[in-house]
């Protein structure tokens, strides 16, 4: 089960960082502004976020196994459908249907994972995140020699194929939940808040959801425009330039491969909060970076940091409301694809209307609103242990 789940994480992976990586020959192809790129980008965002409600009523009615082949069919058909470099309409079209299929089966196997591996959420997180990471690596790489070579459409074939592969895997494997969470190491959690009211509950919900809106939205505009804005920013090929793509998820799998390892002795708090601050750093660094390799080192740190926020961030809200996994995977993930929808969006406008300068500092900006945040869940947590003491 979990090997076909980082295989599923794999495919997200490169599905997610295909339009990003090819999005200066679409446009040039098309004859698109930074605006209509982030048009197609808000497309896929909304097809995510439409399929992971859709998912959640599937996953009501009908075996996970049945919800995962739909979706890798999806997906499927729609990068074949990508492959023939249809009229644009019909390219925002097949990435809106293909984002829905990537949606379902992200949302389902992190339930899954969450519902199955309860004592060691993040340990198995972080290694499905890996394949995430070694996806959105692949794919850039892959993308820049295909375009390199003038063939760069080809990109779609390579996860058009896999996906068809992969459906066929979930409707012919079998698998059981029993025994899976007995072994391995734990993460370095402390008890989650007992006894929370109403109106707590819904204060961590808006938080834990407003930090993944935002961490969403500084990746999906970082997976989409940081070869646009290497670009803009330095004197590089668009060959080159994809290639920062592939630098990002290098360090993004880095980073994702000592996680599980780190998340043992550090808790989910003070894991965020580091990540997020080196991200700020770096962030605002890249503004000033004219040169390539300046600009790739910074690409670098802003991968390792950024590596283990999602995951992490999911899981921390899942710790703090035991028994609740589907519900609260499937928010985070939904909550995840609207900042993955409007963040690009912004970018792209900003991009268009005031450089690129304004586009990396609006992500700073970002960045310091998610260390505020989490600052608010620590209180809060405080304030909770605190109630909880007094009470006896």
């Amino acid at each position: 089960m979990k090997s076909s789940a980082m295989l599923s994480y794999f495919l997200c992976g490169l599905v997610i960082t295909t339009i990003g990586a090819v999005l200066p020959s679409i446009q040039a192809h098309y004859s698109l502004t930074y605006t209509n790129g982030g048009q197609l980008v808000f497309a896929g965002s909304a097809g995510f976020l439409l399929g992971v409600p859709l998912s959640a009523l599937l996953l009501r009615r009908l075996h996970e196994k049945r919800v995962l082949t739909a979706a890798a069919l999806l997906i499927g058909l729609s990068q074949l459908g990508m492959l023939t470099l249809p009229p644009f309409g019909w390219l925002i079209a097949l990435n809106f249907v293909n984002s829905i299929g990537a949606a379902a089966i992200e949302t389902v196997v992190a339930t899954l994972m969450m519902e199955v591996f309860v004592r060691r959420r993040a340990v198995v997180m972080s290694h499905l995140e890996v394949a995430f990471g070694l996806g959105g690596l692949a794919m850039p790489l892959f993308a820049s020699l295909l375009i390199a070579n003038g063939v760069w459409r080809y990109s779609f074939l390579l996860t058009g194929i896999l996906a068809l592969l992969l459906a066929l895997l979930w409707h012919r494997i079998a698998y059981s939940r029993e025994g899976a969470d007995h072994t391995g190491a734990g993460d370095a959690a402390s008890p989650p808040p007992a006894g929370l009211t109403r109106r707590t509950k819904t204060v961590f919900v808006l938080l834990f959801s407003l930090l993944i809106f935002v961490y969403a939205g500084m990746e999906g505009s970082l997976n989409n425009f940081l070869p646009s804005l290497f670009l803009e920013l330095m004197p590089l090929s668009p060959a080159s330039a994809s290639l920062s793509v592939g630098v990002f998820w290098s360090a993004m799998v880095l980073g994702r491969l000592v996680t599980g390892w780190i998340i043992r002795k550090v808790p989910y708090g003070a894991f965020l909060m580091g990540s997020m601050a080196g991200a700020l750093a770096g962030l605002a660094l890249l503004t000033l970076a004219g040169r390539p390799a300046v600009g790739y080192l910074l690409v670098v740190l802003l991968g390792l940091m950024m590596s283990g926020v999602y995951s992490i961030t999911m899981v921390y809200a899942n710790h703090t409301f035991p028994g609740l996994a589907r519900f609260i995977t499937s928010l985070i993930t939904a909550v995840a694809g609207i900042g993955g929808a409007v963040s690009p969006a912004l970018v792209g406008y900003l991009m268009d209307q005031t450089g690129p300068q304004s586009a990396i500092w609006l992500l700073v900006g970002f960045a310091a609103v998610f260390l505020a945040v989490l600052l608010l869940v620590f209180r809060l947590y405080r304030a909770t242990t605190a109630r909880q003491t007094a009470n006896g």
